[in-house]
């Protein structure tokens, strides 16, 4: 029969052991007020926190809430980490949230930080908009979507729009991976003239192959741009992307600095 204390040794042992292995609470992820959004998936956020819902079947059909095949909603990746799950059958159009609709204001840096995984790459997905609302059309020297994240042959692309006639033109490209976790900053002074961005990479900043730089420099607020987050385009195949975290403000020094290059 083992003894008093060897019984309580191995209770303080496998004690130890499961508080280790414990998630950390999600109520110790606290947010930050200075951030103009502030949305983590760990901590059980409400998805509303990142704007407004932006749902469309095929075109010009949208419907107002989740369906069971095109939906937005808190849920766990398949390795069981919380995530808000952004989905979309084959034949859809977009599963997106609208941030900061109405409220970006020309002559404003922004910075965004950006964490998600995708199940599938289809050609032509888009995961992140910086999207014009105002002067969306040749006459007022507008673009549609100034700048992008998107999916081509199985790379992750930024691309920018300088002419309506133009449409957007890629910058930089690095091959990605499905089923794996990619963290993106980006920086945008909010300007028609003057404007620039910046792209961080898991915390390595991108040299565009374009401008051979860190800093690309154009139209990046035509009237008035706001960011979208989700997934637009890819129809051809079913799609779902996991995203984990989200945070836009106008102090890089506000945001988790992991995204650009700090701790």
């Amino acid at each position: 029969m083992l003894s008093r204390h060897v019984i309580l040794g191995l209770f303080s042992f496998l004690s130890v052991q499961l508080v280790q292995s414990e998630p950390i609470p999600a109520k110790n992820i606290s947010q930050r007020s200075s951030l103009l959004v502030d949305f983590n998936a760990a901590r059980g956020d409400d998805p509303k926190i990142l704007g407004n819902l932006n749902l469309e079947k095929a075109k010009g059909d949208k419907p107002k809430s989740n369906t069971p095949d095109l939906y937005i909603k808190l849920d766990k990746d398949p390795k069981g980490v919380p995530a808000l799950h952004f989905h979309h059958k084959a034949g859809d159009r977009r599963a997106e949230y609208h941030a900061l609709s109405g409220k970006t204001k020309s002559g404003t840096t922004y910075f965004i930080s950006y964490q998600f995984q995708l199940e599938e790459l289809p050609d032509g997905l888009l995961i992140f908009q910086w999207k014009e609302y105002k002067a969306n059309n040749d006459r007022d020297g507008g673009a549609n979507i100034p700048l992008a994240l998107e999916i081509k042959k199985n790379q992750l692309v930024f691309s920018h729009t300088f002419k309506w006639k133009e449409g957007r033109k890629v910058q930089w490209a690095q091959d990605i991976q499905a089923k794996k976790t990619y963290k993106v900053g980006i920086e945008i002074l909010a300007k028609a003239n003057g404007g620039h961005a910046k792209l961080w990479l898991d915390g390595k900043p991108v040299t565009f192959d374009t401008s051979k730089s860190t800093t690309l420099t154009g139209n990046m607020f035509p009237g008035e741009s706001d960011p979208k987050f989700g997934i637009y385009g890819g129809e051809t195949v079913v799609v779902d992307s996991y995203v984990y975290q989200v945070q836009i403000g106008t102090n890089k020094a506000d945001l988790d600095q992991s995204y650009f290059g700090g701790k």
